[in-house]
């Protein structure tokens, strides 16, 4: 296999892995809520948030 095309393929890999890494931080960040989570909301501040 030519330089070359060992480098297309090293691409390719590197892409792929990168690209499932997004997907997957995407919706782990959907389901997961961050720093967000640890703040307690009085009722009235949870009903504005929803809006």
């Amino acid at each position: 296999m030519s330089f070359a095309m060992m480098f297309l393929v090293m691409l390719a890999f590197l892409f792929a892995i990168f690209a499932f890494a997004l997907i997957l931080h995407h919706f782990l960040s959907k389901a997961l809520p961050g720093k967000d989570a640890i703040v307690i909301d009085t009722p009235e501040e949870a009903l504005e948030r929803q809006e």
